[in-house]
């Protein structure tokens, strides 16, 4: 059996945390939220015999893709943030239903409101609302400040200005550690959508740029990012209109074609859009979503096992896609092959069976994987051979873990089961680089235990009683909503907060690294802001999806303390078969303390027999900043190939060191006695005059990489102006 990770540090897995009562699903957001002058500000205001008394306590509980409902009445609006939300239409508010009728429809009178300016009279009134001026002028500061976060949405609206963060502030946005390089306001995206939700990314193989790929109420957009102060649309895949969309990139290479393959998948809660498959291999100039017939009409989620996160690479020989929270089965999970990666295949036997009686409990509203190669594959796992995979799944109640080493025959791995305090709705959650520690993300304990941003850590050693390590908690009622790993950094999407950065140098205690917050609006405890985040392209860009303001570019500036920070020399590397090639590590900044670094090999066309890695692990002693070489021995084979390539990682810095944007590198093979060729990648190109609008010519180097050439090119003019 293949492995293409190769890595020194052990792996380690998870078990269940399983709360007694069933937590409150997504799918209640479809219910309208309800508000009466007869109702208490109490629970969660969906029936209309317990209805909220005031719009303000309502909008705390509203959720994505809520609507609120107001009988009639006389209701106070107190705070900017509220009239804000009420003007801005960001949530679906109206008026004048009539309570006695379970307020099924609207009645004769209007909700009349106070504490509202006059100027938004004749624009509340078309949704069933009569304003009343407040006569004791109160209104007045309210006015001043509603005015101003009107004027900031507007701003948004057309994108901030990209620059660096200076006193705490870029542009319009609050900030410490982090500088915005672009901004995408919604309405520079082609199909002109209305909200946003999930992002993804991958650097396409065959050319070496990048790409954000989001989603939003209407479909889906690719971006090319690669110049990340600059980025443009190649294309958006029309969709039903939805809250949520999720997405994953897969890519493999065709043997035939001599090139690598692309392509995103995206599901949909709450539509009928079922699975679609999106074929990125025409990239950079298009992309075209392919005919494929979904088993399911919609799903919560969608995740790519044993997939490397920058590229969409297989790490072993059994990649899969799993499918979280679908239509079908409760919603447990459900698994497909990638053989053919334009049309998913189904694997019987890969459901998991309801394991609490009379309970939906086998739903799955989010997942993670994790590979394990240390002697817990042996103990721990029940399928593991030359590794175990374990499936973190995040359903609603409880994180339970699967062994997924052999797909048709998944392994429920916990023993025991412990509910931590003040548990909502268990949402989602990452792992550390060292599989020693997992952050979990609860998304409505801030609303229901009225918390601040709660992150709850917990320690893996011991498998079937996970403990939990430490918590977390922001400055702020912010909800936390999904996290990533990279190096010692987490990378959280906090909704109202925008961009968190923690430093988990000491994974039980994190701490505040950095911030960016793209929704300048507040920081309340609100379905508002910042959606995703994704973090693992090469270049070492953040991406961020908001909500309410399209798709952010920016770059952690936090990665500068005093032990330095450790990056490749180059982003490439190459060596010969037969021979011994060097890449070289390098101590940037400071060099307190002693720090060290583990090297991960990411298999692109190489295997493990192409080579040997001859050392996984760098230290450096207190004060030693000197470059670190590291040998890999490329083995003759016989055989006459064309030149593989393989990716070297850096993961797991330790000592307080971080990873610098160049943490990554390719490393190139090629058969003795072979001589550098250069070819263009396409023979011909079409670009359309819309769109993206951009012809971009990639020449591809064969045959040998070592060594600097150069190629001359002239253009020809024809009939184009």
């Amino acid at each position: 059996m293949r492995i293409h990770y190769v890595i020194a540090i052990a792996g380690i897995g998870l078990t269940a945390f399983l709360a007694s009562e069933h937590a409150v699903s997504h799918r209640d957001t479809a219910k309208p939220l309800f508000v009466s002058v007869a109702g208490s500000d109490e629970g969660r205001c969906l029936e209309a015999a317990n209805a909220c008394r005031t719009i303000a306590y309502a909008l705390r509980q509203a959720g994505k893709g809520s609507q609120i409902r107001v009988g009639a009445g006389r209701f106070r609006i107190e705070r900017s943030e509220d009239l804000f939300l009420l003007v801005d239409g960001a949530i679906e508010i109206s008026g004048g239903y009539d309570s006695t009728q379970d307020f099924a429809r609207r009645g004769d009178t209007l909700s009349t409101l106070t504490g509202v300016p006059e100027e938004y009279r004749a624009a509340l009134r078309g949704r069933g609302f009569h304003v009343i001026a407040d006569t004791k002028g109160a209104e007045t500061p309210l006015a001043t400040k509603t005015g101003r976060l009107l004027e900031v949405q507007a701003k948004l609206q057309k994108g901030n200005q990209a620059g660096t963060c200076v006193s705490g502030r870029v542009d319009n946005l609050v900030c410490d550690q982090v500088d915005l390089l672009s901004h995408i306001p919604l309405n520079a995206v082609s199909a002109r959508p209305a909200a946003g939700n999930d992002i993804w990314g991958f650097q396409d193989l065959n050319t070496g740029r990048e790409y954000v790929v989001a989603g939003y109420n209407r479909g889906t957009a690719i971006f090319d990012v690669t110049d990340p102060t600059a980025p443009g649309e190649v294309g958006f895949v029309d969709g039903q209109n939805a809250t949520w969309r999720d997405i994953k990139v897969y890519q493999s290479y065709d043997d035939a074609a001599a090139r690598w393959r692309a392509y995103a998948y995206v599901t949909t809660d709450g539509t009928s859009d079922g699975l679609f498959v999106i074929d990125l291999s025409d990239l950079p100039h298009s992309i075209r979503r392919i005919s494929y017939p979904s088993q399911f009409a919609s799903a919560h989620n969608v995740y790519s096992s044993s997939t490397d996160f920058s590229t969409g690479l297989p790490l072993t020989d059994s990649p899969h896609l799993i499918i979280a929270g679908s239509g079908l089965d409760n919603g447990q999970y459900r698994a497909y092959d990638l053989d053919n990666p334009a049309a998913p295949q189904f694997v019987p036997g890969s459901g998991v069976p309801n394991f609490l009686t009379g309970t939906d409990s086998s739903y799955m509203h989010d997942a993670a994987s994790l590979l394990i190669t240390d002697t817990r594959k042996d103990t721990q796992c029940v399928n593991g051979a030359a590794y175990c995979e374990l499936l973190l799944d995040f359903n609603e109640q409880k994180v339970a873990v699967w062994d997924i080493t052999d797909i048709t025959d998944p392994q429920h791995l916990n023993v025991s089961s412990s509910e931590y305090p003040q548990r909502g709705y268990v949402h989602s959650g990452w792992w550390s680089e060292d599989r020693q520690f997992m952050f979990v993300h609860d998304e409505l304990d801030e609303q229901r235990s009225s918390l601040n941003t709660t992150l709850r850590i917990f320690s893996l050693a011991d498998l079937t009683n996970p403990q939990q390590v430490g918590t977390w908690t922001g400055p702020t009622t912010a909800i936390d909503h999904n996290g990533f790993v990279r190096g010692n950094r987490y990378y959280m999407s906090n909704y109202e907060r925008g961009l968190t950065i923690l430093d988990i140098t000491n994974p039980g205690s994190p701490e505040l690294a950095g911030h960016l917050d793209t929704y300048p609006f507040g920081d309340d405890a609100g379905f508002f802001g910042a959606w995703g985040v994704y973090p693992f392209l090469p270049s070492g860009i953040i991406a961020i999806s908001d909500i309410n303001s399209g798709v952010y570019l920016a770059v952690d500036r936090s990665r500068d303390p005093a032990a330095g920070s450790l990056g490749f020399q180059s982003a490439s590397f190459a060596a010969t078969e037969g021979q011994t090639g060097q890449f070289s590590v390098l101590r940037n900044g400071n060099s307190a303390g002693s720090v060290s670094v583990d090297i991960e090999v990411v298999n692109a066309t190489t295997n493990t027999s192409d080579y040997a890695l001859l050392t996984s692990t760098l230290s450096w002693p207190d004060g030693d900043s000197s470059g670190k070489t590291v040998d890999l021995a490329a083995i003759a084979d016989g055989s006459s190939e064309a030149l593989e390539l393989l990716l070297v990682r850096l993961v797991n810095p330790t000592g307080g060191a971080t990873l610098s944007d160049q943490n990554s590198a390719h490393v190139y093979l090629a058969d003795a006695g072979a001589t550098s060729q250069i070819r263009t990648f396409s023979s011909d190109l079409e670009v359309a005059e819309r769109g993206f609008g951009k012809a971009v010519l990639v020449l591809q180097r064969s045959g040998a990489a070592t060594g600097a050439v150069s190629v001359d090119y002239s253009l020809t003019a024809g009939n184009a102006t």
